[in-house]
This record gives C-alpha cells, structure tokens and sequence, in this order.
C-alpha cells in the first residue's frame, strides 16, 4: 500500500467512524422528530468536524516524519549506491588499464617475433 493511499484511508477512518455515523443518523431522525431544534443538530455536527479536524492535524507532523524518514532512508541509500558504482567503476578501470598493458606486452612480443 502507498503512503498515500494509507493516508487517505487513515483520513477516511477519522471522518467516517461508525460511532459517529450512528450518533448522527440517530440526530437526524430526533430533527426529523422535533425532539432537538435545527440549532442543536448544527452544534453537534459541527463540534464532531471540528474535532475531526483536530484528529487530521494531530496526523500531519506523524505523517510529514515518516515521509522525511523514507526520504532521507532513499538519499543515503541513493548516496551509497553512488559510493559503490564509483568503487567498483575505479577497481574495473584499474583492471582494465592492467589488461591494456598485458595486450600490449603480448603484441610487442609477437611483433618481435614476426619480425624475426
């Protein structure tokens, strides 16, 4: 799962818990009732999206931490690749340049008895 798609879901879980979704559903019906005012259903409605406005700000800093995290675990593992290839470029380039010397050895020493 993307970090994105566990936010939403995380997200989707603060604004539509089933408790609540009850509590309003049974409002509604008290409004559809009578038995509380339009001023007291708008209330509760409101202090319930306010406190999941609260819930998805607490979840904010946790989530921008662990993106930092992931980022930073991306750049030193991009950094140590870096590292690595520049090694390994280095040891094969050392090879090759003792390869280059051994072929020309070998020529030389053919040459040398070609001409002879």
């Amino acid at each position: 799962m993307t970090e994105n798609n566990m936010l939403l879901d995380t997200i989707e879980d603060i604004l539509f818990k089933e408790k609540h979704l009850d509590k309003l559903k049974e409002l509604i019906n008290r409004l559809y009732d009578h038995s509380i005012t339009p001023k007291e259903f708008k209330t509760y409605f409101l202090k319930q999206k306010a406190k999941n406005l609260q819930e998805i700000f607490e979840l904010f800093p946790y989530y921008a931490k662990q993106i930092k995290i992931n980022n930073s675990l991306h750049q030193y593992t991009r950094d140590s690749l870096s590292s690595e290839l520049r090694n390994e470029l280095q040891e094969k380039d050392k090879f090759l340049e003792q390869v280059g010397i051994r072929v020309n050895y070998l020529v030389n020493k053919l040459n040398k008895k070609l001409q002879s």
